[in-house]
């Protein structure tokens, strides 16, 4: 028998092998350094948006929230400028019809009750929603037959009189402004039928209607607008008078 020699690795192939594992080693424990900074310099990459997120979310917020409530005025005020052609149309007709032009007027009036504001003559204090609904209606019920008075916040304002005694029309009712003495800061309705011929045209103004919404001031930059209507109809009133 023959034995057949065994060759091992030398020296320097065991060297060989160990420098290349050192060296695999070595770039191992660099890219697990460079993960690790890569990690906290994402760290804190992220803690500092973290407030930049916050700060642009809430001028977001502030840019939704304008044009929210500008959408709402808008809503506001078409619904506004609705009823207010509705009553010149009633009132137009009541007039065409025959009525006297002050029932016109208070027909008018009773049709732009919806966007006039609160009831302040009478007071409602102590009613519930519908019981003070039915109650307003049997109000206006009276008020359209001359039985009643009604006042509501948007016909006349909080300042209903001329409070300076200097004015000629010192404790007189205001209506609209005054001359004398610059007062006139109450909001108002402004009706009026004429008669041309065979046609009979009303008009319908709301004087100074309040803006509601927040940031009205900023967003038009005022706190009232006037709303106005007219309609003109054929006059019939010789056929129902007869």
């Amino acid at each position: 028998m023959h034995s057949v020699p065994r060759h091992f690795p030398g020296r320097g192939a065991i060297g060989s092998r160990s420098a290349g594992t050192n060296s695999e080693a070595a770039v191992s424990a660099e890219g697990r350094a460079g993960h690790c900074r890569f990690r906290a310099a994402g760290f804190a990459r992220r803690k500092g948006e973290r407030g930049s997120a916050i700060l642009e979310s809430f001028l977001a917020m502030i840019l939704l929230g304008m044009i929210l409530f500008g959408i709402l005025q808008l809503f506001q005020l078409a619904v506004a400028d609705m009823v207010t052609d509705y009553a010149a149309f009633r009132g137009a007709r009541s007039a065409a019809v025959g009525f006297r032009d002050e029932y016109a007027i208070r027909e008018a009036l009773i049709k732009s009750a919806p966007v006039s504001g609160a009831m302040v003559t009478p007071g409602r204090v102590g009613y519930s929603d519908w019981s003070g609904l039915e109650s307003e209606k049997s109000l206006l019920r009276g008020y359209m037959e001359g039985d009643r008075h009604v006042e509501y916040a948007n016909w006349v304002g909080e300042e209903r009189f001329h409070t300076d005694y200097r004015c000629s029309h010192y404790g007189e009712l205001l209506i609209g402004g005054c001359s004398v003495c610059g007062s006139g800061h109450g909001h108002y309705v402004r009706a009026s039928v004429q008669g041309f011929g065979e046609t009979t045209r009303f008009q319908f103004e709301f004087v100074r209607y309040p803006l509601n919404i927040p940031l009205h001031d900023w967003l038009t930059g005022r706190d009232s607008i006037d709303i106005s209507g007219e309609a003109e109809l054929t006059n019939h009133s010789s056929a129902f008078l007869e």
